[in-house]
């Protein structure tokens, strides 16, 4: 009694009683409250901006391999001439070779099974061979010169890539049947990417003959 007495003397304010922690202090926070809590904090707003950045660089990855991917297994329209063109020497001398399979190579007429037309109908076609290759058209109409049809005259052979997706390359190429008349030859040419026919002098196509593919393919034009 002296102590407190004396405290009291000297003007010494009474200490405090404790009091019970509230409610709120006492009980852990919910599940709800937590998430709250993490997204209060100003590094998360950090977190989730990278985030955001990581998930857009990953969709234009993705759009730009989609881009780049060919359904079906088609060729990009990638092919292009390609080296030195084909002479009339060149084209007369090819269109008297006998059809061979080197590698594996077709050409068709694209739903058209009567293979029939009429003057200046367009011809679409569907080629398909192993890529990379060079490839070109020939053509002999009935009763007349042989010439090349695809690429255009004076062009170099096309060389076509392989596709992306693996598998055989496809190329379509559109034509229109000629004015004349009969039966008409179309002639696939194959030849392996290392190979420039056009830039071969005539007297040494004989010593290339044995590495080309050929296909010929033959159609009527009739007036209707």
């Amino acid at each position: 009694m002296a102590d407190e007495d004396e405290g009291q003397a000297e003007g010494l304010p009474p200490e405090p009683a404790s009091q019970p922690e509230s409610p709120e202090e006492v009980e852990p926070p919910t599940g709800w409250g937590r998430v709250v809590a993490w997204f209060e904090r100003p590094s998360t707003l950090l977190d989730l901006g990278a985030v955001a950045v990581l998930v857009v660089v990953a969709l234009a990855g993705y759009a730009a391999l989609s881009l780049r991917a060919v359904p079906g297994g088609r060729t990009p329209g990638a092919a292009r001439p390609m080296g030195a063109s084909l002479s009339p020497q060149h084209v007369a001398w090819l269109l008297g070779l006998p059809e061979q399979q080197v590698v594996p190579a077709g050409i068709e007429i694209a739903a058209r099974p009567d293979a029939v037309f009429a003057p200046g109908e367009p011809l679409l076609l569907r080629i398909s061979l192993r890529g990379p290759a060079r490839v070109a058209l020939l053509e002999e109409p009935a009763g007349g010169p042989g010439t090349q049809a695809w690429p255009g005259l004076s062009q170099a052979p096309a060389l076509v890539p392989p596709p992306s997706s693996g598998g055989p390359a496809i190329q379509t190429v559109s034509l229109e049947a000629p004015s004349g008349e009969g039966t008409h030859r179309l002639r696939l040419l194959v030849a392996p990417a290392d190979l420039d026919l056009g830039a071969l002098p005539p007297a040494s196509l004989p010593d290339a003959a044995g590495r080309l593919t050929i296909v010929d393919l033959r159609y009527q034009v009739t007036r209707r």
